[in-house]
């Protein structure tokens, strides 16, 4: 995406600003749609059970925006509702910014078995011990992850194996399909999208899908 860092560096000047001041959207009465949420058209289906809300965040590590608003992401997963399957998609668009670099290394952490061990020290060491180099180095990565316990050829097999060749096929067919422009971006139950951009701070955003969850719950009761 060409004009991404410029997006990305527009998004970070608002997140800054709105968390510097008064909250934009203070409780779930102000989140307005069009502004703070928009439908997902046309709607797309799920991959969950029946009974079951799926949330899909579209990420990227070396987005800042996406670092910030992790914290409380990570807050409300400890006690989301039961039914809600949290998904997360790395943003895999080629070129992006070496987007698909890190996307790659999303699904290689996935297949050695250490996704979660490394999710927050590599969102860490990008942010806040200024390793860029992890967001464009296939190297830098493999280091990174023998720290947690997977050694160059684990790393290797795993970086150039089928399953994960395929999964980043199905994560830009994903985000394709869509229509996401920017991360970070959640969708609710294949049918509301939020996020980064849509006039809120970062604590926001997660209550946003907190509401937008609960719509979805009421929905299933009718």
């Amino acid at each position: 995406m060409k004009n991404f860092k410029a997006f990305t560096l527009g998004l970070l000047a608002l997140g800054i600003l709105s968390i510097a001041g008064a909250p934009l959207a203070a409780n779930a009465a102000t989140f307005l749609e069009g502004t703070n949420y928009v439908p997902v058209t046309p709607a797309q289906p799920t991959s969950v059970g029946p009974g079951q809300i799926e949330v899909i965040e579209f990420f990227w590590y070396g987005c800042p925006h996406c670092f910030g608003v992790e914290p409380y992401l990570e807050a409300w997963l400890k006690n989301k509702p039961a039914n809600v399957v949290f998904k997360r998609i790395p943003a895999a668009w080629p070129g992006g910014e070496h987007m698909d670099i890190d996307a790659k290394a999303f699904y290689t952490a996935q297949a050695l078995g250490i996704a979660e061990k490394i999710n927050e020290p590599l969102f860490n060491a990008i942010h806040l011990q200024n390793q860029l180099n992890l967001t464009n180095s296939q190297n830098a990565l493999q280091r990174f992850f023998a720290k947690y316990g997977a050694n160059k050829q684990q790393f290797d097999a795993a970086w150039n194996s089928f399953g994960v060749q395929l999964k980043m096929n199905q994560a830009l067919q994903t985000l394709q399909r869509y229509g996401v422009q920017g991360v970070p971006t959640f969708i609710i139950n294949g049918q509301w999208m939020t996020g980064a951009g849509y006039q809120m701070p970062y604590p926001d955003i997660v209550k946003c899908v907190e509401f937008l969850v609960q719509q979805q719950e009421a929905a299933l009761k009718k």
